[in-house]
C-alpha cells in the first residue's frame, strides 16, 4: 500500500538540504509512494522537481528580520495546517529550521500521523548573540519534541543535542549519502569553469559564500601559497551574501589573477575533475556534502576539524583536518599535499573507497524510508 510522504522544506535555493529533499522525494515515488515537497519560492529545487514530475506546494513562509519571529508567523502556522488538512498525508517529513518547527506544530495540530523532521545543523551553532542562541536552542528542543522522530545526519549534530531532557530516544543517526555520478573530462571541466585562468594546479572549493563556511580563511591561507608557488590557482563554485565582502578581501591580497569566484554552477559536482585538490574550511558542519562529493571524484582533501567531517576524514589516512579559523593551519596542510603528489593521491583514493562504502545514497534513502513504515 502507499504511503502518502510530504516533504517540507523552507526554501528553493540549491544547498545540501535541498539536495537531500530531492533525492528523497525521488527515490519514494520510485517505490511506488505517493510523493509531493512543500516548498517556498522557486529556485533549482522547484526547476529539478518539475523536471521529475514531482508534485509541488506552494509553502508560504513569511520571511522575518529574526529567525525567531519567523518561528512565531501564525500566519505561515495556519497556512500549514490548512495544507496538511488538505494533503492528508501519512508522513510529514520536515527540513530546515524554520520548516521544522512550524511544520511540526501544524502537522500535531492537523492530527498527522507520523512526523520526521531531519537536523541537517544547528542554528545556535551559527553565529549568534547568546540570548539568541538559547532562544534557538529552546525552539529545537520544541521540534523534536513535536516531532516523532528526528533524523540526525551525524553523530556530532545527534550529541549537540541529545543532552536536553526527554528527546534522546526520539534521534536517530542517518548519515548523508551520495551517488558517484559520472564526472566531466578535466580539460573539458576546466575550459567550462575558467577557460582563460593561467593556472595549472588547482585547488577547489564546493561552498555557500556564507559566514559559517569561512571562506574568507581559505582565501588568506592561498596567498602565500599563490606566492611561493605560481602555477596554483584557487578556485570556489558557489554563491552567496558573503560575495562582495569575499571580491574586497581578493582585491586587498592581490589575488584577482589567482582567485576565482565562480558563482552557481548548475551540477557543480560533474565539475570536480577539474581540481587537484579540495578544500573546506567551515566552522560549524553539519556533515559536509561537498566533502562527499569530493571524495566521489577522488580528490585529496584538506577540511576543519568541525561537526560530522570527522566521521568522515580520519585524518593522515583520507585527508587532512585542521582547526577551524586558522588560516596558517588550512595553508601549512594544503602545502603538505602540494609537495607530496604521492600522499595527496593516497588521499583521494582511500576518501573514494570511505564513501563508496559508507556513504551511499542508496543506504540514506533505504534507512530513511524504512522510518515512515
Amino acid at each position: 500500500m502507499a504511503t502518502r510522504i510530504l516533504y517540507v522544506i523552507t526554501k528553493a535555493n540549491w544547498g545540501g538540504a535541498q539536495h537531500y529533499v530531492y533525492d528523497l522525494a525521488l527515490a519514494a515515488k520510485a517505490a511506488g509512494h505517493e510523493v509531493a515537497v512543500a516548498v517556498g519560492g522557486t529556485g533549482e529545487l522547484t526547476e529539478r522537481l518539475q523536471k521529475a514530475s514531482v508534485r509541488m506546494i506552494e509553502l508560504p513562509l513569511r520571511q522575518q528580520r529574526t529567525f525567531l519571529l519567523d518561528l512565531l508567523t501564525f500566519g505561515s502556522l495556519f497556512a500549514l495546517i490548512r495544507i496538511f488538512r488538505t494533503e492528508r498525508p501519512d508522513v510529514v517529513h520536515t527540513n530546515s529550521a524554520k520548516a521544522g518547527g512550524l511544520g511540526a506544530l501544524a502537522a500535531r495540530i492537523a492530527h498527522v500521523p507520523h512526523i520526521v523532521f531531519t537536523a541537517h545543523g544547528w542554528e545556535f551553532n551559527a553565529p549568534r548573540s547568546w540570548l539568541s542562541k538559547i532562544g534557538i536552542r529552546l525552539f529545537s528542543w520544541l521540534t523534536i519534541i513535536l516531532s516523532h522522530t528526528t533524523i540526525c545526519v551525524s553523530n556530532a549534530i545527534r550529541r549537540d543535542i541529545a543532552w536536553m531532557p526527554f528527546i534522546k530516544e526520539k534521534l536517530v543517526v542517518i548519515h548523508n549519502g551520495v551517488a558517484c555520478d559520472p564526472l566531466l573530462p578535466r580539460d573539458e571541466a576546466r575550459k567550462a569553469l575558467s577557460p582563460f585562468t593561467e593556472s595549472t594546479y588547482w585547488i577547489g572549493m564546493l561552498s555557500e559564500l556564507h559566514p559559517t563556511k569561512r571562506v574568507d580563511d581559505a582565501i588568506r591561507a592561498f596567498a602565500p601559497i599563490a606566492r611561493r608557488h605560481p602555477d596554483t590557482g584557487l578556485f570556489i563554485i558557489s554563491d552567496g551574501k558573503e560575495r562582495k565582502r569575499l571580491e574586497q578581501l581578493i582585491q586587498e591580497l592581490h589575488l584577482e589573477k589567482r582567485v576565482s569566484l565562480l558563482g552557481h554552477v548548475p551540477n557543480a559536482p560533474r565539475y570536480l575533475g577539474a581540481f587537484d585538490m579540495f578544500v573546506h574550511s567551515s566552522q560549524s558542519e553539519a556533515l559536509a556534502l561537498a566533502i562527499l562529493e569530493a571524495g566521489c571524484a577522488a580528490l585529496p582533501t584538506v577540511a576543519t576539524r568541525v561537526g560530522g567531517i570527522p566521521e568522515i576524514i580520519e585524518d593522515g589516512r583520507d585527508g587532512l583536518l585542521v582547526p577551524a579559523r586558522n588560516p596558517e593551519a588550512l595553508a601549512h596542510a594544503i602545502e603538505t599535499l602540494y609537495t607530496d603528489p604521492e600522499k595527496a593521491r593516497s588521499f583521494g583514493t582511500a576518501l573514494h573507497s570511505r564513501v563508496e562504502r559508507d556513504f551511499t545514497k542508496k543506504r540514506m534513502v533505504d534507512e530513511t524510508l524504512a522510518l515512515y513504515r
